[in-house]
């Protein structure tokens, strides 16, 4: 299967299944966002500062030798002929960082946590009250 029509099905998948969601599950995933990001940007820097250095990761693009066939008709015959196809694969480089800078972001994610969880739980009982379970 062509890798740009399996890339398109797995987003329309993808799509599918946020549109599977309901309006109560849509309004506390709206709700608990902004928490959820400073989370994973704290667990990303403790993760940092335990190598000493952060990963950068980029979907990097590399080709493919193929082999493609079509029919000859005059002859009645399959002739192969090259088709190179790109694919994708994740690379993840390592990249230096301050350490007393990624302390610092990390103090400042951590300060602003508990008011954020404070709200996310007020936007979750609000939606909650606004969407009941049927």
């Amino acid at each position: 299967m062509n890798t740009r029509i399996a890339s398109l099905i797995k987003v329309a998948s993808l799509g599918l299944l946020a549109a599977c969601a309901t309006p109560r599950e849509q309004c506390i995933s709206g709700a608990t966002e902004q928490y959820r990001s400073v989370e994973a940007a704290i667990a990303t820097a403790h993760g940092n500062i335990a190598r000493g250095y952060a990963l950068h990761t980029q979907t990097v693009p590399h080709t493919v030798p193929s082999t493609c066939y079509r029919n000859d008709p005059y002859r009645n015959i399959v002739i192969p002929y090259p088709c190179p196809t790109t694919q994708y694969r994740t690379q993840t480089t390592p990249v230096a960082i301050d350490v007393s800078e990624e302390r610092r972001k990390l103090a400042d994610y951590q300060k602003i946590l508990p008011q954020l969880r404070k709200q996310a739980q007020v936007q979750v009982q609000q939606c909650v009250a606004q969407f009941p379970e049927e």
